[in-house]
């Protein structure tokens, strides 16, 4: 593996390490080259959409990104990068574990866009933001405080890209509480930051996609949410949502958010009756576990035989299922969700 001093890949200058720069739609790590050329870095290698789109907003100078297309506004580069180094990494047939650099080069004239990000820019703080920090916000979440989140995402929309940030790791119940807070800032918020919110729906299913790499883990959880917060602002997303159902990495998620619509406006996602005895069989506990939990919530599944005989047949499935139920990250099995669901059919 090769390794060599970063360089923009447009105009072969070096470029400085990346920094922390605050902007009025929150903080990045990133910089700009002498040519223009916008790069944020992904230290981890696993949040590469997101990069993407901070870069995209720095060159454009907010969210409204949605647009401008790609080799006729803009062209991109993603090299791998070693944040600790400030290395870039190049290696023949082999995927390395680095972070990423993504660069940003816009091709239309300067008056056809909002001015790019400059390295001016670096250390200012957005006005009102006093105090809201990364940290902060993870302190609020450990106590489940989702109220005061949303509060904070109120003033500056920059808090709901560092929830995004919490959200990769579902074993960690802070990840949970993050989804959560997503959800409390539509529900409260939806009027006052509908802006904001669409833009978040379409970075979250832009990173389901293919040309994302498939690298939205929880984005699925977090689509439920918004969509759960104000269910007839949002409705038109609930068939694009199911639409990832055969995406085998985010089916879990993608029933676990109809779950969650379901609780609300169930008629909303009566449509997906027909694929669920699939999903029963499906090889995965979790989407088994959450299906069944699904069809708990829908009147139409249980109205008949043959659904209570489908969630039968799992009483003996003793697979474990992470269930996040009141601020708490559970493991349940698949035979005691059946079990609680046709025990409630049953009344």
């Amino acid at each position: 593996m090769n390794r060599n001093t970063p360089e923009c890949p447009f105009c072969g200058r070096f470029i400085s390490r990346p920094d922390e720069i605050k902007t009025g739609f929150g903080s990045v790590l990133g910089g700009s080259c002498e040519c223009g050329t916008i790069y944020v870095c992904d230290p981890t290698g696993h949040n590469t959409g997101e990069a993407y789109m901070e870069a995209l907003a720095l060159a454009k100078g907010n969210w409204q990104i949605s647009g401008i297309e790609e080799d006729v506004d803009y062209e991109t580069v993603n090299l791998d990068y070693d944040e600790k180094s400030h290395q870039v990494l190049y290696s023949k047939g082999h995927t390395s574990l680095s972070g990423r650099l993504v660069f940003i080069k816009v091709k239309v004239r300067q008056e056809e866009i909002s001015r790019p990000v400059h390295r001016d820019i670096i250390g200012t703080i957005t006005q009102g933001s006093k105090g809201m920090t990364k940290e902060r916000v993870r302190d609020l979440l450990e106590l489940r405080a989702c109220d005061e989140v949303a509060a904070m995402a109120r003033q500056n929309k920059g808090v709901i890209r560092w929830l995004i940030s919490f959200t990769y790791d579902k074993q960690d119940v802070i990840s949970w509480r993050a989804i959560e807070a997503i959800g409390v800032i539509s529900r409260t918020f939806s009027k006052e930051m509908m802006e904001a919110l669409r833009d978040t729906i379409r970075r979250l299913l832009w990173s389901m996609g293919e040309e994302s790499g498939g690298i939205g883990w929880s984005a699925a959880e977090m689509l439920g949410e918004i969509v759960s917060g104000d269910p007839d602002a949002f409705n038109d997303i609930i068939p694009i949502i199911w639409s990832f159902k055969e995406e085998e990495m985010f089916r879990a998620g993608i029933v676990w958010a109809m779950g969650r619509i379901a609780m609300l406006r169930p008629e909303l996602v009566s449509f997906v009756l027909e694929d669920l005895p699939e999903m029963m069989e499906d090889r995965n506990p979790v989407v088994r576990g959450y299906t069944v939990r699904l069809m708990g919530l829908l009147p139409e599944a249980l109205s008949t035989g043959s659904g209570r005989q489908q969630i039968s047949k799992l009483l003996d499935d003793t697979s474990p299922v992470p269930v996040y139920n009141e601020g708490e990250l559970l493991t349940r099995t698949v035979a005691e969700i059946a079990r609680e669901v046709l025990h409630k059919a049953s009344k």
